[in-house]
């Protein structure tokens, strides 16, 4: 078998194409020039494929197809990432919120597609309630770099960490993914611009392309990320190791929380080392990584069997 290395990644960014303010050309050599191995351009409704030279492919990460479904159901934003579909996909509308976010998943996944609930806060769209009653999606963004996607939640309304884990409580296998949903590639960086670099994941596979690539993220092999690198991910039966590539220059301290169903905290472990094995009394385990900066890293839950 071929070597398993880990590949750094976005699944969500938009271009010219839909409502980005740069070329798709130059958005993949933004992502190629800052680290990236593969890279999504997800437009809104528009599936952006580039067909370059071989000169400005390799100024281009790996490009895996897909695009952005977006419709808004009685004023609620409905957008779902389509990864790796092999054709454009038609955004659909049910009778109600959750038939329309059904319809979207079931047409990502008939054009061969990962499909990815986006930013669930995105004007309070829809919470877990709307997406347990649903089923067949791969994956939900559990950070979202957008200025208006209100990862903390607020006023009550839950953050999207806290919809994961009432989610995958209510038995769905959903996996969490950060990305950066950047629209803004000139100009000045700030908080209050969807600029690039805010949200990846990392994927284990053996070869950078859309096989290895999708088969590994289809099934969890993976973490998600705002900046904290993992140097050991493995699962060993029912416990959970965890290896952190210390950042140096600063010298960034690390805790790492093991989160059980509902959000429960089952262990807390300080360093670049964390373990934990799931009990038989939880129905899974998934960690947190937070460096003393700010950045954050997600394991994918381990289920017990």
């Amino acid at each position: 078998m071929a070597t398993q290395r880990w590949f750094k990644g976005n699944l969500h960014t938009h271009t010219t194409k839909s409502d980005g303010d740069t070329e798709p050309e130059h958005v993949a050599e933004w992502y190629r020039e800052h680290g990236y191995d593969f890279l999504v351009l997800s437009d809104h409704n528009h599936r952006t494929v580039l067909d370059g030279t071989d000169a400005e492919r390799s100024r281009w990460p790996h490009l895996i197809p897909g695009q952005e479904v977006s419709i808004v159901f009685d004023s609620a934003p409905v957008h779902l990432g389509a990864i790796g579909t092999r054709e454009m996909v038609e955004p659909r509308e049910g009778d109600t919120l959750v038939e329309t976010l059904q319809a979207n998943i079931d047409a990502v996944r008939e054009a061969g597609g990962l499909a990815v609930i986006n930013h669930p806060n995105y004007r309070w769209a829809f919470g877990d309630r709307e997406i347990t009653a649903t089923s067949g999606a791969w994956a939900m963004e559990v950070f979202n770099g957008h200025q208006g996607v209100n990862n903390p939640g607020g006023a009550g309304n839950p953050g999207t960490e806290s919809i994961w884990d009432r989610v995958l409580a209510s038995g769905r296998r959903v996996y969490g993914v950060a990305t950066d949903d950047a629209h803004h590639f000139q100009d000045e960086f700030g908080p209050r611009r969807s600029n690039p670099g805010r949200g990846w994941i990392a994927v284990r596979a053996g070869e950078l392309a859309d096989g290895a690539l999708l088969d590994a993220m289809s099934r969890g092999d993976f973490y998600a990320s705002t900046g904290v690198r993992l140097a050991e991910l493995e699962v060993r039966g029912r416990e959970l190791v965890i290896e952190i590539e210390p950042e140096t220059e600063f010298g960034f301290k690390y805790t790492t929380v093991f989160t059980g169903p509902n959000g429960r905290e089952l262990w807390t472990a300080n360093g670049t080392s964390a373990r934990f094995t799931l009990s038989r009394m939880d129905d899974y385990v998934r960690a947190t990584v937070y460096a003393s900066n700010g950045e954050k890293a997600w394991t994918q839950p381990v289920f017990g069997e």
